[in-house]
């Protein structure tokens, strides 16, 4: 499992300071959904971006079932 933002990210950054494998991305201007991405190659599952996060905006996630492409 990884964890994903959804919509109800505020794009605050907390997760992005507290991610010890650095997955988490601004997304790019084009991307319709959250203003984070997960990048699956790289999250760990380990669950900080879930614990930080102040909108209690991240939900575990299948890494096949990201809505994003792969980078």
């Amino acid at each position: 499992m990884i964890y994903a933002a959804t919509l109800d990210c505020k794009g605050c950054g907390a997760c992005l300071k507290t991610c010890p494998e650095r997955a988490l991305r601004p997304a790019p201007a084009w991307f319709d959904g959250p203003p984070l991405l997960t990048l699956v190659d790289r999250c760990t599952g380990c669950g900080e971006c879930l614990e930080i996060c102040p909108a209690d905006a991240f939900v575990p996630l299948p890494p096949e079932e990201a809505p994003w492409p792969a980078a």
